[in-house]
């Protein structure tokens, strides 16, 4: 009997994190078939996932049913071809993966006895269609605003990146597809701004907060912040200071204040703080004295693990008090996202740093920390690939460790996505 192999999708055109039903038919039963999932992208680099499956008695492999028998992942998965995307090592990415709000173009291909028999090419969006995105660089501010066209009223959002520094897009995009006005903001490595992350003014920020607010659509009083590691830490600064912010969610985060970042500083420079308040650095937990347990540096080819660097400076006590976010201050509930394995820094240690001075303070509102055993410091939205482990930082110029297992990386981000759009709508939009 002649066989016609095809592989079939539910649709070419999706949001990032949502499944497309990816299914291959019209072959022998109990035949072995691939599936590569490729990604191309000029300045997202080049991603490659593979995964090797047997048909049913049919002829049918159903990619949310079908656990494959080999390749990048290992469980039934209609998303595991994206999340388990490796990058090539000759690849040299300008930008994240998920940095960007441009569309991903992914290209499946079905191979039968090592023959590619048919390809399908699908769109996997950050924006959803009908959405507006405007280039915000009013009062010294480099941004981007999200928002769908219709300038219903709706909670706005602030989203703030790592210390990669750079404007982030892909969230931010993500969240208004999901019914938010969202503002992403970059604070150094972007046009005029600071090229470090050293003594960033907290007004600067504030500046956002009041343009987001300022915006047809936007709810004033229903304002909340989404912040990444060193924006995490960010985030729950900004909410302890300006009481308009009514919500927060840091990934990664720290209810610790640290030392600032730079490329430039010289030998034996004391540590400065990354942030400034009303003119004043703010106080910080300096990095500790290097000492024979510190990491080294001298291994240029090994990725830098820092959490035991982070661990011991937990060690100052007095420090640690002086540094520590007022996050009692914070008007609203807060979520907090970690990874147990997380290698650049201990967040659940600094995320429950916050959580238990919330409870000491008795926090009015509602506090949650999701942790997640397997993951590491990339915890993102569901759909993006979740193998990233190092990361060559711009500024420490080093490789660094992040931690992690992909399939960890994967089922954290398949949790505490809904669980962050849910928090968000449930906290921002019921405010009086």
């Amino acid at each position: 009997m002649a066989n016609h192999p095809r592989l079939l999708v539910s649709c070419t055109s999706a949001l990032v994190d949502e499944a497309i039903d990816v299914r291959v038919s019209g072959c022998r039963p109990r035949e072995a078939v691939t599936l590569t999932a490729r990604i191309d992208d000029a300045r997202r680099g080049r991603w490659r996932a593979q995964a090797g499956f047997v048909t049913d008695a049919t002829g049918v492999v159903d990619l949310r049913s079908a656990r494959p028998v080999a390749g990048n992942y290992a469980t039934a998965d209609s998303l595991g071809l994206m999340w388990s995307l490796e990058l090539d090592d000759a690849s040299s990415p300008t930008s994240g993966i998920g940095s960007l709000s441009e569309p991903l173009t992914l290209e499946l291909a079905l191979e039968v006895d090592g023959r590619r028999v048919d390809r399908v090419e699908l769109q996997r969006r950050f924006l959803a269609l009908g959405m507006r995105r405007i280039s915000v660089r009013d009062d010294g501010l480099v941004g981007t605003f999200f928002a769908p066209s219709d300038q219903r009223a709706r909670a706005g959002v602030l989203v703030i990146g790592g210390s990669d520094g750079g404007l982030s897009e892909g969230t931010a995009a993500l969240l208004a597809s999901r019914g938010f006005a969202v503002l992403a903001v970059a604070y150094f490595r972007a046009e005029h701004l600071p090229t470090e992350l050293i003594e960033i003014p907290l007004e600067y920020f504030e500046k956002g907060i009041r343009w987001l607010a300022s915006q047809p659509g936007v709810r004033p009083d229903g304002l909340g912040v989404v912040g990444r590691s060193r924006g995490g830490e960010l985030a729950l600064l900004l909410a302890a200071t300006f009481q308009n912010l009514r919500a927060v969610v840091g990934y990664v985060p720290s209810g610790l204040i640290h030392a600032g970042i730079g490329s430039s500083s010289a030998p034996g420079a004391a540590p400065r703080s990354a942030w400034t308040h009303q003119g004043r650095p703010l106080p910080f937990l300096p990095p500790p004295a290097i000492g024979p347990s510190a990491p080294s540096a001298s291994v240029a080819d090994s990725p830098l693990e820092l959490t035991p660097m982070f661990l011991r400076s937990l060690e100052n006590r007095a420090a640690v008090e002086a540094a520590g976010i007022p996050v009692e201050r914070i008007c609203g509930p807060v979520l907090l996202i970690s990874g147990e394995d997380d290698r650049l820094w201990p967040s659940p240690v600094l995320a429950e740093i916050a959580v238990a001075r919330l409870a000491r303070c008795k926090h009015p509102y509602p506090v949650t920390h999701l942790r997640y055993s397997a993951a590491g410091h990339m915890i993102g939205p569901i759909g993006l690939p979740a193998t990233v482990s190092t990361v060559l930082h711009p500024l420490r110029g080093r490789a660094l460790a992040l931690g992690g297992m992909p399939a960890g990386n994967a089922a954290a981000a398949f949790d505490s996505w809904p669980r962050v759009i849910g928090f968000l709508h449930s906290s921002l939009e019921s405010v009086a």
